[in-house]
């Protein structure tokens, strides 16, 4: 339990559904061939369009969806995608959330259907009960937005094509830290674990920094944030594009330069599709988890039912002075990330199973 407050719903190969025991996993990857050292700069973004495209190609499904949130890892994958038959593409996200409007012009530029799909400010709360059941237990508030999506975008798609941690194998995002030790004390967590521990070693030829992206990676590989969020859509099934193992080792491989501000995507962008590289940068809030819990009167009045509930934080072995200051803090939007809170809702639903 301290290893789920502290880091997130898992971590590595750690799983509160085997008591919390590490169970590492061989995760074997194919050398890069070409290696994409041996190339100058543009035959190497020239190679990582060739991989790309046939990643996207030999997912099955006669009626593709890449989802497309507007950011480069999406609109890379659907103009590599933009010519399958049956393609289409869909965004979601808040009524007032930047990313729509661009991923909208993205769409129009690549002459594509798009189907954009505006959220509800308790879409998590609603798509909850679902993400919870399908995960056994795991999913959370931080993970249901997509549930919303799943049940209305299955009609018209039979796999959906996803940039999932595209930030990390072709960007530079790095391994993100646990809760700090401080607040942990707080809430009544003495002891978590570290999840470099008994990671296995990056690949001979993975790049520093493909090192680096590997100990990342490693810690989703068989956990919620790939595996773990396919059987939470019922409906449709999701395909991490990045994650094909052949574009995944290509990009393990690739040098510092290279990863930072995603910039090897950047030139295959603009070489093969330059009118979507020219469409300006997401910035601002887009599905925004941490506004609505602090201005949704449904979010607000569940964080103050859960703040109230001492006699679960106590069950849970957790401190609920530390856990009530937190859940008010995020109520009244004082707190700038959501996912901690995620976590404790389901850790009190846990002590209703």
């Amino acid at each position: 339990m301290a290893d789920f407050v502290a880091w997130g719903f898992c971590t590595g190969s750690r799983t509160l559904l085997v008591d919390v025991q590490r169970v590492v996993q061989p995760w074997a990857l194919p050398e890069p061939d070409p290696h994409p050292l041996s190339m100058d700069l543009v035959p190497r973004a020239d190679a990582l369009w060739d991989l790309l495209r046939a990643a996207v190609r030999q997912i099955p499904g006669e009626r593709p969806r890449a989802a497309l949130s507007g950011g480069l890892d999406s609109r890379a994958i659907a103009l590599a995608a933009s010519d399958r038959a049956g393609l289409t593409l869909g965004t979601f996200g808040e009524q007032d959330a930047v990313d729509l409007p661009v991923a909208a012009q993205v769409g129009r530029l690549l002459g594509v259907p798009h189907a954009i799909t505006v959220l509800p400010g308790d879409a998590s709360r609603a798509g909850e009960e679902r993400v919870f059941s399908a995960t056994g237990g795991l999913g959370g508030a931080d993970a249901a937005p997509g549930a919303w999506t799943d049940a209305r975008w299955a009609p018209d798609c039979d796999v959906l094509l996803s940039g999932m941690s595209g930030d990390v194998v072709w960007g530079d995002t790095p391994l993100g830290g646990r809760t700090p030790q401080a607040r942990l004390r707080k809430l009544g967590v003495r002891v978590v674990g570290d999840p470099a521990d008994g990671m296995p070693q990056a690949p001979a030829w993975a790049s520093p920094s493909g090192a680096a992206a590997w100990l990342n990676l490693f810690t989703r590989q068989a956990c919620v944030t790939w595996n773990g969020v396919l059987p939470r859509l019922a409906y449709t099934p999701v395909v991490p594009v990045c994650w094909e193992p052949h574009l995944l080792s290509f990009c393990l491989a690739l040098p510092a330069e290279d990863r930072a501000e995603r910039a090897l995507l950047r030139t295959m962008l603009e070489r093969h599709g330059p009118d979507v590289a020219r469409v300006p940068a997401v910035r601002g809030a887009t599905c925004d988890l941490d506004r609505a819990m602090a201005t949704d009167p449904r979010w607000r009045a569940e964080l103050d039912t859960m703040a109230a509930d001492r006699d679960a934080w106590v069950r849970l072995g957790l401190d609920p002075r530390g856990v009530g200051r937190l859940l008010r803090l995020q109520r009244d939007g004082q707190r700038r990330r959501g996912a901690l809170v995620s976590r404790l809702r389901v850790l009190r639903r846990w002590t209703a199973l």
